[in-house]
């Protein structure tokens, strides 16, 4: 059954990869093929690298998907044991994917074993609904004009990715618009989607994942090394 770990987000000057270290024993595979998309942001090369840095001492092999290999997509994810998708502009990234078809691949290997990753942009891709902030902009210290963003809809949760900005409180309000189980997603932290369970991952020990339930919209803190069930699946 294919799985979800959705990260909130790399801190700016963040190195960490626990995150990507577990998602990789995950596959209980030796040196697991990692189909890496950077589709979300306009300097696809940088991305490329950067993301090969933050991989350089973990054990797998990483293929890139560029746009000249694009149209290779089935035959890549077929082939690769994580789909790990970068961060940059979620409505982008999301209309890229529905212009060629790639999200009907997706649906193809969901009852694969496949993990499909994401981090910010790259995670708000499998959801419903999430918080974007492409049209946003700061003015004395504060953010303003951030949206929810229509996604894929293979998950049917809400995220809010960076949730550990104070501006994003108001996430919390605007979900209960959706009737739909969410997460607020801080940066080096995930949230790890197996059907009807989930749970978390750390690279910062000090930052958290929160849950709230359709039925009362409570926050809930999750603890890495804990799962929780859900009465049903996630999934769409």
């Amino acid at each position: 059954m294919v799985r979800f770990v959705l990260i909130g987000g790399k801190g700016k000057d963040s190195n960490l990869n626990h995150i990507e270290n577990e998602i990789i024993k995950m596959t209980n595979k030796k040196n697991p093929i990692i189909l890496y998309c950077p589709y979300a942001t306009k300097d696809i090369e940088k991305s490329i690298n950067k993301f090969h840095n933050l991989m350089k001492n973990l054990e797998c092999e990483i293929i890139n998907l560029t746009f000249d290999n694009i149209n290779d997509f089935d035959s890549l994810l077929n082939k690769a044991d994580i789909l790990y998708v970068g961060g940059g502009v979620s409505d982008d990234l999301v209309d890229i994917f529905k212009k060629h078809n790639l999200d009907k691949v997706l649906y193809k290997y969901l009852d694969s074993n496949k993990i499909y990753a994401g981090s910010s942009a790259g995670a708000m891709l499998y959801t419903k609904v999430a918080m974007g902030d492409k049209d946003m902009f700061s003015d004395n210290f504060h953010n303003y004009n951030y949206k929810m963003v229509d996604c894929l809809g293979i998950l049917n949760i809400s995220i809010c990715p960076h949730y550990q900005n104070e501006d994003l409180i108001f996430y919390n309000d605007v979900i209960k618009e959706y009737s739909l189980d969410s997460f607020g997603i801080e940066e080096d932290t995930a949230v790890i989607i197996d059907d009807n369970k989930y749970g978390c991952l750390k690279d910062d020990k000090k930052r958290s994942v929160y849950y709230f339930s359709r039925d009362n919209y409570l926050m809930v803190p999750l603890y890495e090394g804990e799962y929780y069930e859900k009465g049903s699946s996630f999934r769409s």
